[in-house]
C-alpha cells in the first residue's frame, strides 16, 4: 500500500472510531435517564448511518483499487464463440501487422536519413519562397555553418540567381553548373539538379536541389582540351613541315630525273645506259613517294579540296585500265573492267581524286598478284533529287578484285594506317611505303564514302569503296560498249 493510501485509511479509521465513541457516549447517557426521548433515537441512527457510510465507502474504494490493479495486470478478455474468436484473431493479426509496418517504416526512414546524411553531394530542400527546410551534413560542411543557422535562409540556387520567387513559380526540373567558394576558400564547380517534390495528389509541396562536385571532371576536360589543341598544333606543324620539305625535295629530284634523261640521249655504253635507267627509275620512285607524303600531309591538314565537276565515268575507268595494261601484261595478268548499265554517263565529282583512289588500289592489286586477273567494276545506287530539281544524288560503288596472295586476317586492320605494310620482314619482295591505302581511305571519306576489304589468303582480295556524286536527270542511259573490248586480256 502506498503512503497516500495508508494516510487515507488512517483518517477513515479515526473517523469511524470517533463516531463509535460518540455513539457509546450517547447510549451510556441515555441508559442513566429513566425515559428516552425521540431525539435520542434519531441521533443514534444518524451516528450509526455515518459509520456505515464511511465503512462502505472505504470498502468500495479498496475493492475498486484492487480491480484496477487486476485489470492492469491481467487484461480482461470476454469469452468468445467461434465466429467472434476468429474475428478477434484477425483483428489481433492486423494490429500486429500494422505494428510491424510502423517499425519497418521507422527503420526505413532512419536508413534513408543515414543515406542522405552520408552523401558527399550537397542536398537541400526548400519551400516555394526559396527558404531552406532541410540540408544534409555535406551542405553544412561546405558552407561552414550549422544546420540551425541555415534552415530558413535562402537556398543556394536562389542566392546564385538560378531561381527567383519574384519570377513566379519555380520550374519543376532544371539543372545548371556553377562555381562556388567553400568555407575553406576553395573554388569548387557543382552540377546542380533542381526538381519539384509532389504529394500523391500531384501538388508541389516543396523543392529539392542536389549539387554534385564536378571540379575534377572540369579540370580533366580543360587538360584534355589543352592537350588536344597542342596535338592539333603539332600535327599542323608536322603537316606544314612535310609539305614544305616535300615541295623543296621535289625540285632537285626533277632535276636528277631530267639530267638522267638527257644523259640517256647521249652515246653511252650498255653498262652506262643501265646506270642511267636505274637513276631514272629511282628518281621516279622517290618522286612518287614525295607526292604521296605531300598528299597525305595536305589531307591530314584539311587543306585538300574536292572538286565538283562533270566527267565521263566510263572514260575514267578506261583510263585506269589503259594506264595499267602494259604493267599487267608484263606480269602475265589479265585486267578488265565492267560498268553497270544504270551508271550515269556523266557524273559530277572529282575526276582526279577518283583516278588517284583507283590507281592506288589497282596498282596494289597488280603488285600482289602473281597469276590470274585484276578487275575493276562500278555500280550505282540513285538517291533523291537535289533541291534544284535538275540533278539527282547517286552513290557510286566501286570494286577492285584480284586473285593475288591475299591478306591474313590479323593484318587487315593494319591496312589503312600510315606506313603500314602486310609484309614487314626485311626480305619482303614488294616495295611501297604503305601510304596508298591510307590516302585512298581519306579521299573516300572526303568524297562522302568509305572503303573496306575482304580477303582470303591464297585466293585474292576484294576492295570496295564508295563515293557520293550527282548527275543531271536523263544522263543514266546505257551506252553501247563492245564486250570483247571490255573483257579482252591485256596485251603488250
Amino acid at each position: 500500500m502506498s503512503t497516500p493510501q495508508r494516510r487515507k485509511a488512517v483518517l477513515i479509521f479515526s473517523l469511524v472510531f470517533a463516531l463509535l465513541v460518540a455513539a457509546f457516549a450517547i447510549i451510556n447517557q441515555a441508559s442513566d435517564q429513566e425515559q428516552t426521548s425521540p431525539q435520542y433515537y434519531i441521533l443514534c441512527l444518524s451516528v450509526i448511518g455515518c459509520v456505515l457510510l464511511v465503512t462502505a465507502g472505504y470498502v468500495w474504494d479498496r475493492t475498486m483499487m484492487q480491480r484496477l490493479r487486476d485489470i492492469n495486470r491481467y487484461p480482461y478478455s470476454p469469452p468468445l464463440n467461434d465466429d467472434d474468436e476468429e474475428s478477434h484473431d484477425e483483428v489481433i493479426g492486423l494490429a500486429r501487422h500494422i505494428e510491424r509496418m510502423a517499425q519497418s517504416l521507422q527503420k526505413l526512414e532512419a536508413s534513408y536519413r543515414a543515406v542522405v546524411e552520408d552523401q558527399t553531394d550537397l542536398i537541400c530542400r526548400y519551400s516555394s519562397e526559396g527558404k531552406l527546410t532541410f540540408v544534409n551534413s555535406a551542405y553544412t560542411r561546405f558552407f561552414g555553418r550549422k544546420r540551425q543557422e541555415l534552415i530558413g535562409q535562402p537556398c543556394i540556387l536562389c542566392s546564385i540567381g538560378v531561381l527567383s520567387p519574384k519570377n513566379g513559380p519555380f520550374p519543376e526540373i532544371t539543372s545548371v553548373e556553377r562555381e562556388l567558394i567553400d568555407a575553406e576558400k576553395n573554388h569548387v564547380v557543382h552540377y546542380w539538379t533542381h526538381r519539384a517534390i509532389q504529394n500523391p495528389e500531384g501538388k508541389v509541396v516543396e523543392y529539392q536541389a542536389v549539387g554534385h562536385d564536378i571540379t575534377a571532371r572540369k579540370e580533366a576536360e580543360q587538360a584534355l582540351l589543352a592537350a588536344k589543341e597542342a596535338a592539333e598544333s603539332a600535327d599542323r606543324a608536322k603537316s606544314e613541315f612535310l609539305a614544305i620539305v616535300s615541295h623543296e625535295i621535289r625540285t632537285p629530284i626533277n632535276g636528277v630525273i631530267g639530267f638522267a634523261k638527257l644523259l640517256n640521249d647521249t652515246p653511252l655504253t650498255p653498262e652506262q645506259r643501265t646506270f642511267t635507267d636505274m637513276i631514272t627509275s629511282s628518281g621516279r620512285t622517290l618522286e612518287n613517294l614525295i607526292s604521296d607524303i605531300l598528299d597525305l600531309s595536305k589531307i591530314e591538314a584539311g587543306k585538300i579540296e574536292i572538286d565538283h565537276a562533270p566527267f565521263a565515268m566510263r572514260d575514267c575507268i578506261e583510263e585506269i585500265i589503259n594506264l595499267f595494261r602494259l604493267r599487267a601484261s608484263e606480269a602475265g595478268l589479265t585486267i578488265k573492267s565492267q560498268v553497270a548499265p544504270g551508271v550515269p554517263v556523266i557524273v559530277n565529282s572529282d575526276h582526279s581524286r577518283l583516278r588517284q583512289i583507283l590507281s592506288n588500289l589497282v596498282g596494289n592489286a597488280i603488285k600482289f598478284t602473281e597469276n590470274g586477273s585484276v578487275s575493276v567494276s562500278v555500280e550505282c545506287a540513285p538517291g533523291a533529287l537535289l533541291p534544284d530539281g535538275l540533278r539527282r544524288a547517286v552513290r557510286l560503288q566501286f570494286t577492285v578484285r584480284d586473285t593475288g596472295i591475299g591478306i591474313p586476317p590479323d593484318k587487315i586492320n593494319q591496312l589503312f594506317r600510315p606506313f603500314s605494310q602486310v609484309d614487314t620482314s626485311a626480305k619482303r619482295r614488294r616495295g611501297g611505303t604503305g601510304l596508298g591505302l591510307i590516302i585512298a581511305k581519306r579521299l573516300c571519306e572526303r568524297m562522302g564514302g568509305a572503303i573496306s576489304v575482304e580477303s582470303v589468303v591464297g585466293e585474292g582480295s576484294v576492295f570496295y569503296f564508295t563515293i557520293q556524286a550527282d548527275y543531271e536527270v536523263g544522263d543514266s542511259r546505257e551506252p553501247f560498249v563492245a564486250p570483247e573490248v571490255k573483257n579482252r586480256p591485256a596485251s603488250a
